[in-house]
């Protein structure tokens, strides 16, 4: 045995578990990767601090513990709920005729966006809406998934489609119809597995979207919770997040200029899809030009400081003559310029991976989380936020009203005056033998 090997049997040689010749050996290694500048010196510190830090700690103790019964009971729970989606029923689906979006090819655009669900949860998502698809009623067209809100419970999904017919009796002065801010119809979920339910969410009226923008609030995860803010919002949180829906639709949603036509023959004017032959000519334009905000124009009209599409209907007074307004609110024309101020674009990929095959990326600076994506033929818009607006100033709750102030005569249209003090006892002594016969 030579020398070398003898020396190293020896520093082996320790009943406690560890020897110095492995401490040797991990003292070294850690000086050839800190390379201190004063090893020498500090030769006893960095034999201290290795003992306490080894570099080969106990494989054991680093390995993950196996879940508990519990744990391993809600992850089957789980699985058999999102495996139920996965199954192939025996009889096909009777099919109802609503076409529901292909997000999985909507997401090769938006993951360029920096927007992603996963790939295992936008599957489930994805046969998620195919589920919701098969139980709505045929006349429900143009389902889209317009993207979800977080909470500070479980998030919303959300999908969109054009509302099948219009509420009765509503009063158009108080709540727009199909041909306004309830074009849409908005369906919730909270999650992809197979028993979450779809619930649809109510019409919005023009007071709760004006009242929304007069306060900011994290949502809670619950439909049916209340709304404390001021000034009082009517209804519960289902209205507040579809109010926060209809102002981030008529803001967020843009399109690459060309695709739609304003529609005069309508009423009122809205817009639809062009489809003149002419477009295959201009379509689809480099992603460079998609850069410039003059390439894109809003295709869902804005709103308007009533929280309303349409003209405000012809409001009379008691005796039935029309009542004319100083300074009429004007609805927003439709397809509307970008304010360049409120959006970002890019190129994705750019610089040296630019190619014909890129997209362009618009991201809304006003509504952080909302972004456009156009590649070729195509554009998806999206959304993926908290459902608040960015403000430049920092938000202040409203002042309450002011106090009421003390009466005066001019209230009651006559002056006071003063009873003269009453001078009789309210409570005279009671006559001793009073009341006895």
């Amino acid at each position: 045995m030579s020398s070398l090997q003898e020396l190293r049997q020896v520093l082996k040689e320790d009943a406690s578990g560890r020897n110095l010749y492995d401490h040797l050996t991990e003292v070294l290694m850690k000086l050839l990767i800190e390379r201190p500048a004063n090893a020498f010196d500090n030769f006893e510190l960095i034999s201290a601090d290795t003992k306490l830090n080894p570099l080969n700690p106990d494989p054991e103790k680093g390995r993950p513990l196996p879940p508990s019964g519990a744990e391993l009971a809600q992850m089957q729970a789980w699985t058999a709920k999102c495996a139920s989606l996965l199954k192939v029923p025996d009889e096909p689906p009777e099919d109802s005729g609503v076409k529901y979006p292909d997000i999985l090819d909507d997401a090769n655009l938006l993951e360029w966006a920096g927007f992603s669900l996963g790939k295992s949860e936008l599957y489930r998502f994805y046969l998620s809406i195919k589920k919701l698809a098969e139980g709505l009623p045929g006349d429900v067209t143009a389902l889209r998934f317009f993207g979800k809100i977080h909470t500070r419970g479980a998030s919303y999904f959300i999908v969109e489609g054009l509302s099948p017919e219009d509420e009765e009796g509503i009063n158009e002065s108080l709540q727009e119809g199909r041909n306004g801010v309830n074009k849409y119809a908005y369906w919730v979920t909270q999650s992809t597995e197979a028993s979450q339910p779809w619930v649809k969410l109510p019409n919005v009226t023009g007071a709760q979207i004006t009242i929304s923008r007069q306060f900011k609030r994290f949502l809670t995860g619950n439909l049916e919770a209340a709304v404390p803010s001021y000034p009082p919002f009517p209804g519960v949180e289902k209205n507040l997040l579809r109010a926060i829906i209809a102002r981030i639709v008529g803001a967020t949603s843009i399109s690459p200029d060309g695709y739609f036509l304003v529609d005069d023959e309508a009423d009122p004017p809205g817009v639809k899809p062009n489809e003149n032959e002419a477009i295959n000519e201009t379509f689809p334009k480099a992603a460079a030009d998609l850069k410039d905000p003059e390439a894109w124009k809003h295709h869902e009209i804005d709103l308007n400081k009533l929280g309303r599409v349409l003209k405000l209907p012809e409001q009379t007074d008691e005796s039935g003559e029309p009542i004319v307004e100083e300074d009429p609110v004007e609805p927003n024309p439709p397809l509307n310029s970008l304010t360049p101020e409120l959006w970002t674009f890019r190129v994705a990929p750019g610089g040296s991976g630019a190619a014909t095959g890129s997209c362009a990326v618009a991201k809304s600076l006003s509504w952080p989380g909302a972004v456009a994506v156009a590649g070729g033929r195509k554009w998806v818009n999206v959304y993926c936020g908290w459902g608040i607006p960015y403000e430049a100033s920092r938000y202040n709750p409203p002042l309450p009203g002011p106090i009421q102030t003390e009466w005066s005569p001019a209230d009651e249209g006559a002056a006071l005056v003063e009873q003269q003090d009453k001078r009789v006892d309210p409570t005279p002594p009671v006559v001793e033998g009073a009341g006895e016969e």
